[in-house]
């Protein structure tokens, strides 16, 4: 409903305390919530999926949109209008898209870390055998393949 079909307030009502009207948001806040839900989905996206395919880079892209969807929301939830309510909603989700973002690229980092010698070592001798244990390859003689 708009305001010109609102029921008359009794006299002596008042606003609730601490609470003026509650103004209706313009385009650029609604579009701002927008892009902060669509950056907050992708930091909730990117930090698990960087975890089981080993991405430092998917989880710094994940870290970076919820960080800036961050800042987006905080600036959100200050205003007086009907888009503070999801805004603070929304930073929780925010804010757990961080931590998860954070957690997965600080393993990532520390993977590739500690696979930094074996994988310049597998560039420098040619061997990539090395790098997956358990696995055979490039040990098959050539006469005794299934499909020739």
């Amino acid at each position: 409903m708009d305001d010109q079909n609102q029921p008359p307030k009794p006299p002596g009502y008042s606003e609730p305390p601490n609470q003026g009207p509650r103004l209706r948001p313009n385009e650029r806040d609604v579009r701002d919530l927008k892009v902060a839900q669509n950056l907050v989905m992708v930091a909730s996206i990117a930090g698990p999926v960087s975890l089981f395919i080993g991405g430092v880079f998917l989880a710094t892209a994940g870290l970076v949109c919820a960080i800036i969807a961050l800042k987006k929301l905080n600036a959100l939830s200050t205003r007086l209008t009907d888009v503070a309510a999801p805004a603070k909603r929304l930073k929780r989700s925010c804010i757990i898209g961080i931590a998860v973002c954070s957690i997965a690229l600080v393993l990532n980092a520390v993977s590739a870390y500690l696979m930094y010698p074996a994988v310049l070592e597998a560039l420098e001798s040619g061997d990539y055998g090395n790098l997956a244990p358990g696995t055979d390859l490039g040990t098959t003689p050539k006469g005794n393949s299934t499909w020739g």
